[in-house]
């Protein structure tokens, strides 16, 4: 059975290589933390961009389960 990827866990995916194992961000990625938390690191890291996709994508799925 095919599971689906949410846009969020893509985003991450495709992110997540990007990053030195030793980043607040990587870190939290690979935790499987909260995508709030991934992005609050992200801001602390310096990657303001990837915390704004993230944001955006989070309030997408949002307003799609209302």
């Amino acid at each position: 059975m095919e599971q689906k990827v949410s846009g969020l866990e893509a985003l991450l995916a495709e992110f997540r290589p990007t990053l030195p194992a030793h980043s607040g961000t990587a870190q939290a990625i690979d935790r499987q933390a909260p995508f709030e938390q991934v992005a609050c690191k992200a801001i602390d890291d310096g990657h303001i961009e990837f915390a704004d996709q993230l944001s955006h994508s989070m309030e997408r799925c949002l307003r799609r389960s209302l």
